[in-house]
Protein backbone atom coordinates (compact mmCIF):
# COMPACT_ATOMS: atom_id res chain seq x y z
CA UNK A 1 0.00 0.00 0.00
CA UNK A 2 2.82 2.46 0.84
CA UNK A 3 4.97 1.44 -1.96
CA UNK A 4 2.05 1.79 -4.41
CA UNK A 5 1.05 5.25 -3.19
CA UNK A 6 4.20 6.17 -3.22
CA UNK A 7 5.13 5.50 -7.42
CA UNK A 8 1.86 7.28 -7.72
CA UNK A 9 3.06 9.98 -5.55
CA UNK A 10 6.34 10.27 -7.44
CA UNK A 11 4.86 9.39 -10.73
CA UNK A 12 2.92 12.08 -10.02
CA UNK A 13 5.41 14.72 -8.94
CA UNK A 14 7.19 14.12 -12.51
CA UNK A 15 4.64 14.05 -14.85
CA UNK A 16 3.12 17.35 -13.17
CA UNK A 17 6.68 18.66 -13.23
CA UNK A 18 7.37 17.62 -16.98
CA UNK A 19 3.81 19.37 -17.54
CA UNK A 20 4.17 22.75 -15.88
CA UNK A 21 7.96 22.76 -17.04
CA UNK A 22 7.09 22.27 -20.64
CA UNK A 23 3.75 24.39 -20.35
CA UNK A 24 5.46 27.39 -18.34
CA UNK A 25 7.78 27.45 -21.24
CA UNK A 26 5.70 27.39 -23.90
CA UNK A 27 3.84 30.50 -21.99
CA UNK A 28 6.91 32.02 -21.46
CA UNK A 29 7.87 32.07 -25.35
CA UNK A 30 4.12 33.64 -26.03
CA UNK A 31 4.17 35.60 -23.43
CA UNK A 32 7.29 37.60 -24.71
CA UNK A 33 5.92 37.28 -28.14
CA UNK A 34 2.60 38.91 -27.42
CA UNK A 35 4.17 41.16 -25.37
CA UNK A 36 5.94 42.83 -28.18
CA UNK A 37 3.06 42.77 -30.47
CA UNK A 38 0.60 43.92 -28.16
CA UNK A 39 0.63 47.42 -25.81
CA UNK A 40 0.04 47.62 -22.39
CA UNK A 41 -3.57 48.94 -22.45
CA UNK A 42 -4.58 45.52 -24.54
CA UNK A 43 -3.92 43.88 -21.35
CA UNK A 44 -5.01 46.45 -18.85
CA UNK A 45 -8.47 45.82 -20.71
CA UNK A 46 -8.37 42.13 -20.07
CA UNK A 47 -6.82 42.57 -16.06
CA UNK A 48 -10.14 45.15 -15.31
CA UNK A 49 -12.22 41.71 -16.27
CA UNK A 50 -10.27 39.89 -13.89
CA UNK A 51 -12.37 39.73 -10.74
CA UNK A 52 -15.34 39.28 -12.46
CA UNK A 53 -13.49 36.43 -14.16
CA UNK A 54 -11.91 34.83 -11.44
CA UNK A 55 -15.23 35.12 -8.78
CA UNK A 56 -17.52 33.59 -11.89
CA UNK A 57 -14.95 30.51 -12.01
CA UNK A 58 -15.14 29.64 -8.13
CA UNK A 59 -18.67 29.48 -8.36
CA UNK A 60 -18.64 27.20 -11.22
CA UNK A 61 -16.02 25.44 -9.16
CA UNK A 62 -17.83 25.57 -6.30
CA UNK A 63 -14.91 23.46 -4.39
CA UNK A 64 -17.08 20.22 -5.74
CA UNK A 65 -14.09 19.11 -7.35
CA UNK A 66 -11.91 19.24 -4.27
CA UNK A 67 -14.98 17.46 -2.77
CA UNK A 68 -14.97 14.60 -5.16
CA UNK A 69 -11.43 14.27 -4.45
CA UNK A 70 -11.81 14.37 -0.72
CA UNK A 71 -13.95 12.10 -0.40
CA UNK A 72 -13.05 8.64 -0.37
CA UNK A 73 -16.16 7.06 -2.03
CA UNK A 74 -17.18 8.46 -4.73
CA UNK A 75 -19.46 6.90 -6.95
CA UNK A 76 -21.29 7.42 -10.32
CA UNK A 77 -24.03 9.74 -8.52
CA UNK A 78 -21.19 11.97 -6.90
CA UNK A 79 -19.82 12.89 -10.51
CA UNK A 80 -23.22 13.07 -12.22
CA UNK A 81 -24.21 15.53 -9.90
CA UNK A 82 -21.15 17.42 -9.88
CA UNK A 83 -21.33 17.49 -13.49
CA UNK A 84 -24.95 18.61 -13.82
CA UNK A 85 -24.43 21.70 -11.21
CA UNK A 86 -21.21 22.80 -12.63
CA UNK A 87 -22.79 22.93 -16.06
CA UNK A 88 -25.82 24.99 -14.70
CA UNK A 89 -24.15 27.59 -12.58
CA UNK A 90 -21.86 28.29 -15.61
CA UNK A 91 -25.61 29.33 -17.96
CA UNK A 92 -26.60 31.80 -15.00
CA UNK A 93 -23.03 33.40 -14.81
CA UNK A 94 -23.12 33.51 -18.34
CA UNK A 95 -26.52 35.23 -18.56
CA UNK A 96 -25.55 37.58 -15.24
CA UNK A 97 -22.00 38.54 -17.05
CA UNK A 98 -24.21 39.34 -20.27
CA UNK A 99 -26.75 41.52 -19.07
CA UNK A 100 -24.21 43.33 -16.48
CA UNK A 101 -21.45 43.87 -19.19
CA UNK A 102 -22.78 47.70 -19.66
CA UNK A 103 -22.58 48.21 -16.46
CA UNK A 104 -19.19 47.59 -16.33
CA UNK A 105 -17.37 49.09 -19.11
CA UNK A 106 -19.54 52.48 -17.13
CA UNK A 107 -17.64 51.34 -14.22
CA UNK A 108 -14.20 51.17 -16.09
CA UNK A 109 -15.37 54.03 -18.57
CA UNK A 110 -14.05 51.60 -21.18
CA UNK A 111 -16.57 51.05 -23.89
CA UNK A 112 -14.86 48.09 -25.13
CA UNK A 113 -15.84 45.68 -22.14
CA UNK A 114 -19.37 45.47 -23.23
CA UNK A 115 -18.41 43.16 -26.50
CA UNK A 116 -15.49 41.92 -24.71
CA UNK A 117 -17.05 40.45 -21.55
CA UNK A 118 -19.74 38.69 -23.17
CA UNK A 119 -17.76 36.72 -25.36
CA UNK A 120 -14.98 36.68 -22.89
CA UNK A 121 -17.58 35.07 -20.33
CA UNK A 122 -18.87 31.64 -22.44
CA UNK A 123 -15.47 30.60 -21.47
CA UNK A 124 -17.03 29.48 -18.25
CA UNK A 125 -19.68 27.61 -19.81
CA UNK A 126 -16.99 25.56 -21.61
CA UNK A 127 -14.91 25.41 -18.94
CA UNK A 128 -17.64 23.45 -16.58
CA UNK A 129 -17.71 20.44 -18.59
CA UNK A 130 -14.08 19.44 -17.72
CA UNK A 131 -14.54 20.05 -14.16
CA UNK A 132 -15.46 17.00 -13.14
CA UNK A 133 -13.73 14.53 -15.85
CA UNK A 134 -10.56 16.53 -14.08
CA UNK A 135 -11.23 15.42 -10.54
CA UNK A 136 -11.23 11.79 -11.85
CA UNK A 137 -7.71 11.80 -13.10
CA UNK A 138 -6.46 13.91 -10.24
CA UNK A 139 -8.46 11.28 -7.66
CA UNK A 140 -6.83 8.69 -9.27
CA UNK A 141 -3.12 10.50 -9.31
CA UNK A 142 -3.18 9.77 -13.02
CA UNK A 143 -1.39 12.75 -14.07
CA UNK A 144 0.36 11.79 -17.73
CA UNK A 145 -2.83 13.09 -19.51
CA UNK A 146 -3.71 15.81 -18.08
CA UNK A 147 -0.03 16.89 -18.62
CA UNK A 148 -0.15 15.83 -22.28
CA UNK A 149 -3.85 17.91 -22.23
CA UNK A 150 -2.49 21.03 -21.08
CA UNK A 151 0.62 20.98 -23.07
CA UNK A 152 -1.78 21.05 -26.42
CA UNK A 153 -3.89 23.63 -25.32
CA UNK A 154 -1.11 26.00 -23.97
CA UNK A 155 0.13 24.96 -27.80
CA UNK A 156 -2.27 25.22 -29.66
CA UNK A 157 -4.02 28.42 -27.87
CA UNK A 158 -0.70 30.46 -27.70
CA UNK A 159 -0.30 29.97 -31.65
CA UNK A 160 -3.42 31.05 -32.26
CA UNK A 161 -2.83 34.23 -30.00
CA UNK A 162 0.01 35.22 -31.71
CA UNK A 163 -1.35 34.71 -35.13
CA UNK A 164 -4.44 37.18 -34.35
CA UNK A 165 -2.06 39.69 -32.37
CA UNK A 166 0.51 39.70 -35.65
CA UNK A 167 -2.85 40.62 -37.83
CA UNK A 168 -3.78 43.64 -35.52
CA UNK A 169 -6.59 42.20 -33.40
CA UNK A 170 -4.97 43.63 -30.13
CA UNK A 171 -7.12 42.72 -27.12
CA UNK A 172 -9.08 40.12 -29.26
CA UNK A 173 -6.23 38.06 -29.77
CA UNK A 174 -5.97 37.52 -26.08
CA UNK A 175 -9.58 36.89 -25.70
CA UNK A 176 -9.11 33.94 -28.31
CA UNK A 177 -6.75 32.65 -26.12
CA UNK A 178 -8.44 32.03 -23.96
CA UNK A 179 -11.38 30.25 -25.42
CA UNK A 180 -8.80 28.45 -27.85
CA UNK A 181 -7.81 26.96 -24.31
CA UNK A 182 -10.59 25.78 -22.93
CA UNK A 183 -12.37 24.35 -26.37
CA UNK A 184 -8.84 22.11 -27.24
CA UNK A 185 -9.50 21.25 -23.61
CA UNK A 186 -13.52 20.72 -23.99
CA UNK A 187 -12.53 18.02 -26.83
CA UNK A 188 -9.55 16.28 -25.62
CA UNK A 189 -10.80 15.31 -21.89
CA UNK A 190 -13.31 13.25 -23.10
CA UNK A 191 -10.69 11.25 -25.40
CA UNK A 192 -8.92 10.34 -22.05
CA UNK A 193 -11.08 10.06 -19.32
CA UNK A 194 -13.86 8.15 -21.27
CA UNK A 195 -16.60 9.60 -19.07
CA UNK A 196 -20.06 10.93 -19.70
CA UNK A 197 -22.72 11.55 -16.70
CA UNK A 198 -24.90 8.89 -16.78
CA UNK A 199 -26.46 9.25 -13.56
CA UNK A 200 -29.64 11.78 -12.81
CA UNK A 201 -29.74 14.27 -10.28
CA UNK A 202 -29.24 13.27 -6.97
CA UNK A 203 -29.79 15.75 -4.00
CA UNK A 204 -27.97 13.06 -1.06
CA UNK A 205 -24.54 13.57 -3.33
CA UNK A 206 -25.32 17.06 -3.73
CA UNK A 207 -25.71 17.84 0.00
CA UNK A 208 -22.70 15.95 0.88
CA UNK A 209 -20.48 17.25 -1.99
CA UNK A 210 -22.16 20.90 -0.78
CA UNK A 211 -21.00 20.40 2.82
CA UNK A 212 -17.41 20.02 2.10
CA UNK A 213 -17.51 22.38 -0.86
CA UNK A 214 -19.39 25.19 0.19
CA UNK A 215 -16.53 26.45 2.69
CA UNK A 216 -13.77 26.01 -0.51
CA UNK A 217 -16.46 28.78 -2.57
CA UNK A 218 -16.35 30.99 0.72
CA UNK A 219 -13.08 31.18 0.88
CA UNK A 220 -12.44 31.20 -2.83
CA UNK A 221 -14.62 34.51 -3.22
CA UNK A 222 -12.81 36.19 -0.49
CA UNK A 223 -9.36 34.85 -1.62
CA UNK A 224 -10.00 36.04 -5.91
CA UNK A 225 -11.40 39.72 -4.17
CA UNK A 226 -8.30 39.78 -2.02
CA UNK A 227 -6.30 39.13 -5.11
CA UNK A 228 -8.12 40.95 -7.87
CA UNK A 229 -9.02 44.10 -5.46
CA UNK A 230 -6.00 46.00 -6.94
CA UNK A 231 -7.15 45.13 -10.86
CA UNK A 232 -10.44 47.12 -9.94
CA UNK A 233 -9.13 50.17 -7.57
CA UNK A 234 -6.35 50.93 -9.88
CA UNK A 235 -9.13 50.27 -12.99
CA UNK A 236 -11.37 52.99 -11.56
CA UNK A 237 -8.62 55.55 -10.08
CA UNK A 238 -5.26 54.77 -12.75
CA UNK A 239 -5.72 54.72 -16.68
CA UNK A 240 -5.44 51.32 -18.36
CA UNK A 241 -1.69 51.52 -19.05
CA UNK A 242 -1.13 50.98 -15.50
CA UNK A 243 -3.92 48.40 -15.06
CA UNK A 244 -1.57 46.63 -18.31
CA UNK A 245 1.98 47.21 -16.42
CA UNK A 246 0.53 45.61 -12.97
CA UNK A 247 -1.59 42.34 -14.24
CA UNK A 248 2.03 42.25 -16.66
CA UNK A 249 4.02 42.37 -13.82
CA UNK A 250 1.74 39.98 -11.62
CA UNK A 251 1.30 37.47 -14.63
CA UNK A 252 4.72 36.87 -15.45
CA UNK A 253 5.92 36.94 -11.71
CA UNK A 254 3.17 34.30 -11.18
CA UNK A 255 4.65 31.93 -13.89
CA UNK A 256 7.94 30.29 -12.17
CA UNK A 257 5.64 30.62 -8.61
CA UNK A 258 2.50 28.80 -9.97
CA UNK A 259 5.14 26.21 -11.73
CA UNK A 260 5.96 24.57 -8.24
CA UNK A 261 2.42 25.81 -6.58
CA UNK A 262 0.47 23.88 -9.49
CA UNK A 263 2.62 20.74 -9.31
CA UNK A 264 2.09 20.31 -5.48
CA UNK A 265 -1.47 21.43 -5.55
CA UNK A 266 -2.08 19.15 -8.39
CA UNK A 267 -0.32 15.77 -6.72
CA UNK A 268 -0.10 16.85 -2.69
CA UNK A 269 -3.93 17.50 -2.54
CA UNK A 270 -4.88 13.89 -3.57
CA UNK A 271 -2.03 11.88 -1.41
CA UNK A 272 -2.45 14.22 1.83
CA UNK A 273 -6.49 12.93 1.69
CA UNK A 274 -5.90 9.75 1.12
CA UNK A 275 -3.36 9.37 4.31
CA UNK A 276 -4.87 11.84 6.23
CA UNK A 277 -5.83 9.75 9.11
CA UNK A 278 -2.04 8.64 9.73
CA UNK A 279 -1.20 11.73 11.73
CA UNK A 280 2.95 10.72 11.60
CA UNK A 281 2.67 10.48 7.98
CA UNK A 282 0.34 13.76 6.82
CA UNK A 283 2.73 15.62 9.67
CA UNK A 284 6.34 14.19 7.86
CA UNK A 285 4.94 14.82 4.37
CA UNK A 286 3.95 18.02 5.36
CA UNK A 287 7.36 18.89 6.94
CA UNK A 288 9.28 17.90 4.15
CA UNK A 289 7.41 19.63 1.32
CA UNK A 290 7.32 22.94 2.95
CA UNK A 291 11.09 22.29 3.65
CA UNK A 292 12.14 21.54 0.39
CA UNK A 293 9.78 23.93 -1.08
CA UNK A 294 11.46 26.70 0.50
CA UNK A 295 15.15 25.41 -0.80
CA UNK A 296 14.40 25.55 -3.92
CA UNK A 297 11.69 28.17 -4.70
CA UNK A 298 13.04 30.95 -2.30
CA UNK A 299 16.51 31.12 -4.28
CA UNK A 300 14.77 31.30 -7.81
CA UNK A 301 12.39 34.22 -6.26
CA UNK A 302 14.84 36.47 -5.01
CA UNK A 303 17.52 36.12 -7.52
CA UNK A 304 14.57 36.85 -10.22
CA UNK A 305 13.22 39.79 -8.46
CA UNK A 306 17.46 40.92 -7.80
CA UNK A 307 18.02 40.73 -11.66
CA UNK A 308 14.34 41.76 -12.41
CA UNK A 309 15.57 45.18 -14.70
CA UNK A 310 17.83 42.96 -17.30
CA UNK A 311 15.07 40.24 -17.62
CA UNK A 312 12.17 43.06 -18.69
CA UNK A 313 14.53 45.05 -21.07
CA UNK A 314 15.96 42.32 -22.75
CA UNK A 315 12.35 39.94 -23.17
CA UNK A 316 9.81 42.67 -23.64
CA UNK A 317 12.10 45.64 -24.86
CA UNK A 318 11.83 49.06 -23.30
CA UNK A 319 8.17 49.69 -23.89
CA UNK A 320 7.32 47.31 -20.22
CA UNK A 321 9.61 49.15 -18.12
CA UNK A 322 7.96 50.47 -16.00
CA UNK A 323 6.74 46.99 -15.00
CA UNK A 324 9.82 46.71 -13.10
CA UNK A 325 9.62 47.77 -9.49
CA UNK A 326 5.79 45.89 -9.69
CA UNK A 327 7.58 42.70 -11.09
CA UNK A 328 10.22 42.75 -8.38
CA UNK A 329 7.32 42.92 -5.40
CA UNK A 330 5.44 40.60 -7.02
CA UNK A 331 8.02 38.01 -7.24
CA UNK A 332 8.86 38.72 -3.77
CA UNK A 333 4.75 37.86 -2.55
CA UNK A 334 4.54 35.00 -4.85
CA UNK A 335 7.64 33.42 -3.43
CA UNK A 336 5.13 32.73 -0.44
CA UNK A 337 2.71 31.14 -2.77
CA UNK A 338 3.91 27.50 -2.78
CA UNK A 339 3.88 27.97 0.88
CA UNK A 340 0.54 29.09 1.01
CA UNK A 341 -0.74 26.34 -1.58
CA UNK A 342 0.60 23.74 1.18
CA UNK A 343 -1.20 25.00 4.10
CA UNK A 344 -4.53 25.11 2.20
CA UNK A 345 -4.12 21.29 0.98
CA UNK A 346 -3.12 20.85 5.20
CA UNK A 347 -6.23 21.51 6.22
CA UNK A 348 -8.34 20.85 3.06
CA UNK A 349 -7.23 17.39 3.07
CA UNK A 350 -8.09 16.76 6.56
CA UNK A 351 -11.37 17.80 5.60
CA UNK A 352 -11.69 21.00 8.26
CA UNK A 353 -12.79 23.20 6.18
CA UNK A 354 -14.32 25.09 8.71
CA UNK A 355 -10.93 26.01 10.24
CA UNK A 356 -9.97 26.70 6.51
CA UNK A 357 -12.67 29.18 6.34
CA UNK A 358 -12.38 30.75 9.33
CA UNK A 359 -8.67 31.56 8.66
CA UNK A 360 -9.57 33.46 5.88
CA UNK A 361 -12.59 35.73 7.60
CA UNK A 362 -9.51 36.44 9.66
CA UNK A 363 -6.43 37.31 7.15
CA UNK A 364 -9.28 38.72 4.16
CA UNK A 365 -9.70 41.56 5.72
CA UNK A 366 -6.42 42.13 7.01
CA UNK A 367 -5.13 42.15 3.48
CA UNK A 368 -8.18 44.16 2.14
CA UNK A 369 -7.11 46.94 4.30
CA UNK A 370 -3.26 46.48 3.60
CA UNK A 371 -4.10 47.30 -0.27
CA UNK A 372 -6.90 50.26 0.33
CA UNK A 373 -4.46 52.08 2.28
CA UNK A 374 -1.69 51.62 -0.66
CA UNK A 375 -3.66 53.41 -3.12
CA UNK A 376 -2.92 56.88 -2.18
CA UNK A 377 0.78 55.89 -2.54
CA UNK A 378 0.57 54.56 -6.18
CA UNK A 379 0.59 51.78 -8.05
CA UNK A 380 4.32 50.48 -7.11
CA UNK A 381 2.88 50.72 -3.17
CA UNK A 382 -0.25 48.50 -4.02
CA UNK A 383 2.15 45.85 -5.69
CA UNK A 384 4.12 45.73 -2.29
CA UNK A 385 0.96 45.62 -0.65
CA UNK A 386 0.51 42.15 -1.94
CA UNK A 387 3.29 40.63 -0.17
CA UNK A 388 1.80 42.14 2.97
CA UNK A 389 -1.46 39.92 1.89
CA UNK A 390 1.12 36.77 1.22
CA UNK A 391 2.52 37.03 4.48
CA UNK A 392 -0.51 37.72 6.52
CA UNK A 393 -2.07 34.36 5.23
CA UNK A 394 0.84 32.30 5.47
CA UNK A 395 1.87 33.09 9.14
CA UNK A 396 -1.58 32.45 9.94
CA UNK A 397 -1.91 29.77 7.95
CA UNK A 398 1.78 28.18 9.55
CA UNK A 399 0.33 28.61 13.16
CA UNK A 400 -2.27 27.05 13.48
CA UNK A 401 -1.25 24.05 11.22
CA UNK A 402 1.72 23.73 13.28
CA UNK A 403 -0.45 23.89 16.52
CA UNK A 404 -2.62 21.15 15.21
CA UNK A 405 0.27 19.14 14.36
CA UNK A 406 2.70 19.68 17.13
CA UNK A 407 4.95 21.37 14.90
CA UNK A 408 5.18 25.04 16.01
CA UNK A 409 5.94 27.99 13.77
CA UNK A 410 9.29 29.08 15.46
CA UNK A 411 10.20 25.50 14.96
CA UNK A 412 9.54 25.68 11.07
CA UNK A 413 11.53 28.54 10.50
CA UNK A 414 14.49 27.37 13.20
CA UNK A 415 14.60 24.18 10.60
CA UNK A 416 15.14 26.62 7.66
CA UNK A 417 17.52 28.69 9.48
CA UNK A 418 20.40 27.92 7.22
CA UNK A 419 18.91 28.31 4.30
CA UNK A 420 17.66 32.03 5.04
CA UNK A 421 21.01 32.33 5.90
CA UNK A 422 22.19 31.05 2.13
CA UNK A 423 19.86 33.23 0.42
CA UNK A 424 21.84 36.32 2.01
CA UNK A 425 24.83 35.72 0.81
CA UNK A 426 23.47 34.73 -2.77
CA UNK A 427 21.83 38.27 -2.44
CA UNK A 428 25.15 40.33 -1.38
CA UNK A 429 27.10 38.64 -4.17
CA UNK A 430 24.21 39.27 -7.05
CA UNK A 431 23.99 42.63 -5.65
CA UNK A 432 28.00 43.85 -6.35
CA UNK A 433 27.46 41.81 -9.68
CA UNK A 434 24.81 44.04 -10.83
CA UNK A 435 27.26 46.92 -9.09
CA UNK A 436 30.21 46.11 -11.25
CA UNK A 437 28.53 45.39 -14.62
CA UNK A 438 26.47 47.63 -17.10
CA UNK A 439 25.64 45.77 -19.84
CA UNK A 440 22.11 44.00 -19.36
CA UNK A 441 23.02 40.35 -21.11
CA UNK A 442 26.12 40.39 -18.86
CA UNK A 443 24.21 41.16 -15.29
CA UNK A 444 21.43 38.88 -16.55
CA UNK A 445 24.03 35.84 -17.29
CA UNK A 446 26.84 36.03 -14.36
CA UNK A 447 24.43 37.13 -11.71
CA UNK A 448 22.73 34.33 -12.43
CA UNK A 449 25.30 32.08 -12.29
CA UNK A 450 27.32 33.86 -9.79
CA UNK A 451 23.71 34.14 -7.21
CA UNK A 452 23.26 30.11 -7.94
CA UNK A 453 26.87 29.55 -7.57
CA UNK A 454 26.84 30.99 -3.87
CA UNK A 455 24.10 29.18 -3.11
CA UNK A 456 24.97 26.17 -4.11
CA UNK A 457 28.26 26.44 -1.76
CA UNK A 458 26.60 27.62 0.83
CA UNK A 459 23.75 24.29 1.18
CA UNK A 460 27.17 22.09 0.78
CA UNK A 461 28.71 24.28 3.63
CA UNK A 462 25.64 24.46 5.61
CA UNK A 463 24.79 20.71 4.93
CA UNK A 464 21.18 22.18 4.46
CA UNK A 465 20.13 18.58 2.40
CA UNK A 466 21.65 16.72 5.43
CA UNK A 467 19.15 17.96 8.31
CA UNK A 468 18.35 15.38 10.13
CA UNK A 469 14.41 15.52 9.41
CA UNK A 470 14.95 14.43 5.83
CA UNK A 471 15.39 11.34 4.58
CA UNK A 472 18.32 11.76 1.18
CA UNK A 473 17.05 12.09 -1.97
CA UNK A 474 17.92 8.22 -3.01
CA UNK A 475 16.02 7.01 -0.61
CA UNK A 476 13.29 8.81 -0.98
CA UNK A 477 13.30 7.36 -4.82
CA UNK A 478 13.51 3.78 -3.22
CA UNK A 479 10.12 2.23 -2.94
CA UNK A 480 11.06 -1.53 -2.60
CA UNK A 481 12.08 -0.61 1.41
CA UNK A 482 9.14 -1.63 2.85
CA UNK A 483 10.18 0.51 6.20
CA UNK A 484 10.64 3.68 3.90
CA UNK A 485 8.16 6.02 4.27
CA UNK A 486 6.98 9.06 2.20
Amino acid sequence: MADSLKRKFFSGIAWTFVQNIAVRALSVIFTIILARLLMPEDYGLIGMLSIFIAISDVFIQSGFGQALIQKSDCNDDDYSTAFYFNVVVSVLIYFVLFISAPLIASFYHEPQLVNITRVLSFNFILGSFNIVQQSKLRKSMNFRPLAVITLMCTAVSGGVGIILAYCGFGVWALVAQTLCATLVRVLLFPVYTRWTPNRPFSMASFRHLWGFGSKILVTGILDVIIINLSNILIGRFFNKDQVGYFSKARNFADVPAQTLSSVLGTVLFPLLSEIHDDEERHKAVYRKTCYYTVLITFPFMILMALLAKPIVIILFTNRWEACIPLFQAFLFARALLPLNIINSQMLQSGGDTKTYMNLYFVTGPLSIIAIIVSIPFGVQAMAWATLISGLFYYIFFAVVIGNKIGYSYIKQLWERRMIYLSLVFMTMGVYFCILLLKEMWLQLILGFLIGMLIYIICCKLFKIVDEGMLISLRDRLKFGKKNNKI
